[in-house]
């Protein structure tokens, strides 16, 4: 039933397509931008800035979460799922899975996007290519597409949350954007408080083969932006349960 609503409505599509959309985009406009760029670029150069498109791709699939619940609740829907499936940790977890599929689906195309549009936009130069052969750069291409589906079961269970569309995105873009601009204030000294923050995690550990020192591996920051869905979709499951339709 969450599959059949989940693309049964035009925004799913549109979000998960301008998302890969904008990181292809954003992979071959670093490519042709290095194309004449003095000194040459290094292989990490031009690798960790084609899956810069990440930024907007995190907002957009973390959207797609949300307006999976909040849509329901703005249209009344949700009276109906719930009297058919009274169980609402039931409906939730189905919502979950469907959203954390989709968006791991999407996410992970539009990583590659990313990569394949820098890859192919600096053909023909001296740059060296970024090979999915080595598993540094397949591992940072995966990671930033799980990172993406972490982000819409972020955003599905804010959307739980909240239960209103303009409310819950705009919580999202606050806590995905305004916990690095107040530890960007503090310097290098901020770092120590700055790895647990999900847009620093995604440009200096997840989507580069060059992390920043301090910072949790990719692996572990990726582990933890896990830890931080979980945490508000199981926050968003409580309240669900108490609160009425």
């Amino acid at each position: 039933m969450e599959w059949i609503k989940l693309r049964s409505v035009r925004s799913t599509w549109w979000l998960a397509a301008v998302s890969i959309v904008a990181m292809a985009a954003a992979g071959t406009g670093v490519g042709l931008g290095y194309r004449s760029h003095t000194p040459i670029a290094t292989e990490a150069q031009i690798f960790n800035n084609s899956l810069s498109g990440a930024l907007l791709a995190q907002l957009l699939l973390g959207a797609l979460g949300v307006l999976m619940v909040t849509g329901e609740y703005g249209s009344g829907m949700i009276r109906s799922t719930l009297a058919a499936v009274p169980r609402r940790r039931t409906v939730l977890i189905a919502k979950a899975v469907v959203c954390g599929g989709a968006a791991l689906t999407a996410g992970l195309v539009a990583s590659f996007a990313g990569y394949l549009g820098g890859q192919l936009a600096i053909r023909g130069t001296a740059i060296p290519a970024a090979s999915l052969g080595d598993g540094v750069i397949l591992r940072a291409v995966l990671l930033t597409g799980a990172y993406l589906a972490a982000t819409a079961l972020i955003g599905l269970g804010v959307g739980t949350i909240v239960r209103h569309s303009g409310a819950a995105v705009g919580i999202l873009f606050a806590l995905m954007f305004v916990p690095i601009i107040v530890v960007g204030m503090f310097g290098e000294s901020g770092i120590a408080v700055g790895r647990f923050m999900p847009l620093l995690m995604l440009l200096n550990a997840i989507a580069v083969i060059t992390p920043t020192p301090g910072l949790f591996p990719a692996t572990g920051s990726v582990l933890l932006m896990c830890g931080y869905a979980a945490a508000a979709v199981a926050l968003g499951g409580v309240l669900l349960r108490r609160r009425d339709a």
